[in-house]
């Protein structure tokens, strides 16, 4: 073999060494995306309280806080940790949804209605809102009490890319996370996707009307409607993500 073809064979040699490791790279890396812990160790089912130092003060508040405000409290700090965002970078947004429900799941003991409930509460991405009052000045209404630091890293990293057609920008379409699993929610415990509906065409209306810098958003009722079918289906089968609905074409979704 001449030096040429010497050389044509190592480069060949070489580039299906890089196909073969590139291969188990990506192997791992899609690994590390379901509910395994990766190399690495890190998995999405971490535990959220698991950096905090001992506080006497903190037990002696848990104790008279009402349990669906501790919960909350929970899934919004796993929402906040770092791990998470090192998760949803490496995973994808839509993994990142998924697993906030899954979370939710097991805070609220697989109870789904508790799940949905606390998911919405974990993603709700307004700090108040500004309802209009005929006359006197717009009333503001808070929607949580979070410090403004915890506030700013959960909205940080909250899933942005829900969609195809996703706005560009850190925020995209934080705010459909809400319109999803509220109407989730509603439809679960209703039993009535119809009901649902009717509701959440009421708040389009009633926020493009009655809410400062409210619209009646057609994006909004895209999430609104998925949210429904999702809580009307986890009714029948219990083992349904978030992702089922939000990557499917809006137009399947009747």
């Amino acid at each position: 073999m001449d030096f040429s073809k010497q050389t044509i064979f190592l480069v060949k040699s070489l580039f299906v060494l890089h196909l073969i490791f590139s291969g188990i790279f990506l192997a791992v890396a899609y690994a590390q995306c379901d509910d395994k812990k990766s190399p690495d160790g890190l998995s999405w089912d971490f535990d959220e309280g698991a950096s905090k130092g001992f506080s006497i003060g903190t037990i002696v508040s848990d104790i008279f806080t009402p349990q669906i405000i501790l919960d909350t409290k929970y899934l919004r700090e796993y929402i906040c940790d770092e791990r998470f965002l090192a998760l949803r970078t490496r995973c994808g947004d839509i993994r990142s949804i998924d697993a906030i429900y899954v979370k939710s799941l097991k805070i609220a003991d697989y109870n789904i209605a508790r799940a949905l409930f606390l998911s919405f509460m974990a993603v709700l991405e307004h700090r108040k809102v500004e309802v209009k009052v005929p006359i006197f000045k717009p009333l503001a209404l808070p929607l949580t009490f979070e410090e403004d630091s915890i506030f700013d890293s959960r909205i940080k990293n909250l899933p942005a890319k829900v969609y195809s057609d996703t706005p560009p920008g850190s925020y995209g379409d934080i705010d459909k996370l809400q319109h999803f699993f509220g109407s989730a929610y509603l439809s679960y415990v209703s039993e009535a996707p119809g009901f649902t509906g009717t509701a959440g065409n009421l708040i389009e209306w009633g926020e493009a009307n009655f809410i400062v810098g409210g619209t009646d958003d057609p994006r909004d009722k895209r999430a609104n409607k998925q949210g429904k079918s999702f809580g009307r289906d986890l009714l029948v089968v219990k083992t349904l993500l978030p992702s089922d609905y939000l990557t499917l074409p809006y137009e399947e979704r009747k």
